[in-house]
C-alpha cells in the first residue's frame, strides 16, 4: 500500500475537484437537493404557520374528508 502525506493528498483532491464537481452537477438534475443547514427557529415557525393555514384552507374547500378519527381522505390535485 502506498503512503501519502497530507500535502500530496490535498494536492490530489484539488486537482480532481473540478471534474468531480462537474460530474455531481450533471447527475444531480433529476434528484432532490438535500438541505445541508438546519432551519433557524423563525423559519421553522413560519413554515409551521404556513402548513397550518394550508391545512385549514383545504378543510374549508372540502378537500379533506374525515372517515374515522385516524383515517382521512385528502383530495390531492
Amino acid at each position: 500500500m502506498e503512503k501519502l502525506n497530507i500535502n500530496d493528498l490535498n494536492h490530489f483532491i484539488e486537482s480532481r475537484k473540478s471534474d468531480v464537481e462537474r460530474i455531481i452537477a450533471r447527475d444531480r438534475k433529476s434528484e432532490r437537493i438535500v438541505r445541508m443547514r438546519k432551519r433557524d427557529i423563525d423559519e421553522q415557525k413560519i413554515l409551521d404557520i404556513l402548513c397550518v393555514k394550508r391545512w385549514e384552507k383545504t378543510e374549508e374547500n372540502g378537500k379533506v374528508k374525515y372517515i374515522t378519527e385516524r383515517k382521512w381522505y385528502y383530495e390531492f390535485d
